[in-house]
């Protein structure tokens, strides 16, 4: 056994800063939230049709906001100009603009509506559909047939997404996994670094000795960060013990390529979605990105629980 060995294989670019990205079309999340983010992610095998929708999710978004606030400001000089045009006198133009003006077919704006409305709809069936909903996930907490599922992608090296671990999670998990209303499925991001790596690796590990939850308790009960000289192979070998596991064949379970392409598949999975940053989240096919404060996790769980058709608790 060596110490501080890492696995072969690259990952997922590495990157620190505020996280922002596809969360934005969030159903009534407010505020943005920080975490790891990658400047420039890359592109994935499989995935890269659901970029498509959710880029047109957020336009829509944008669209809607701009409609909201005006768009107009005291200074603009094209919001003077009529006032300027009135002072100096009639507009000689007037009548041929009245001339050519066309009134708006309300049964073409009801159309348009409707196909945006479509997209959206659209892009969220996709998102939803990322949901593998496999009963013998080993990663995976609540009922298989739960009406919302949560799709997290996490780095256990990652600030964030420890505050997310120790301080929201377990209340969502009493809330909603422990009364049926929420599934919760891992998807490894390790942006920070080849440590991130192996404690991905680590996690795969212990899930094939149904300890994964067990195992990401302890590891964000340490608060690991990149770089403070605690984060090794020997570390997860004392987690091991620490969890009663079969400590050699969690050893050896972590030169195990396929881990190790098992983390890679699901970092690329998220990349080909434009997360850009962890933790990251799609609930219920509405994304989320960042440790948001536990009322934008309620608000998301309880709307799509209530489209779905659940009775919340």
């Amino acid at each position: 056994m060596s110490n501080d060995a890492e696995p072969s294989g690259s990952m997922a670019p590495r990157a620190d800063g505020a996280s922002s990205g596809a969360a934005d079309a969030s159903p009534r999340a407010e505020g943005a939230s920080s975490g790891t983010q990658d400047a420039s992610p890359g592109s994935g095998s499989g995935f890269g049709g659901l970029l498509a929708p959710v880029v047109v999710l957020l336009v829509v978004g944008a669209l809607a906001i701009a409609a909201m606030t005006g768009g107009s400001s005291d200074g603009d000089p094209d919001t003077a100009a009529p006032e300027v045009a009135a002072e100096a006198g009639e507009d000689p133009t007037a009548d041929i603009a009245e001339d050519l003006a066309v009134e708006e077919d309300p049964g073409q704006q009801q159309e348009a509506l409707a196909e945006e409305q479509q997209v959206q709809e659209d892009a969220r069936a996709q998102l939803a559909a990322l949901a593998t909903r496999e009963a013998d996930d080993p990663r995976a907490l609540g009922d298989v047939d739960a009406p919302v599922v949560m799709v997290e992608w996490a780095d256990f090296l990652c600030p964030f997404c420890g505050v997310f671990a120790r301080d929201t999670e377990p209340e969502l998990i009493e809330r909603y996994v422990e009364t049926g209303i929420l599934r919760i499925e891992w998807r490894d991001l390790p942006f920070q670094g080849e440590e991130a790596v192996l404690a991905a690796i680590g996690g795969q590990a212990a899930a094939e000795q149904d300890a994964f939850w067990a195992y990401h308790e302890v590891m964000f009960a340490a608060d690991l960060r990149r770089g403070d000289g605690r984060m090794s192979r020997e570390f997860l070998l004392e987690v091991a013990a620490e969890l009663d596991l079969d400590v050699e064949a969690f050893d050896a379970a972590l030169d195990d390529p396929a881990l190790t392409e098992q983390a890679q598949a699901e970092a690329v999975q998220a990349q080909s979605l434009g997360i850009t940053g962890t933790p990251a989240f799609i609930v219920g096919g509405y994304p989320l990105v960042g440790a948001q404060p536990l009322e934008a996790f309620v608000n998301v769980i309880e709307n799509a629980a209530i489209e779905a058709g659940a009775e919340l608790p």
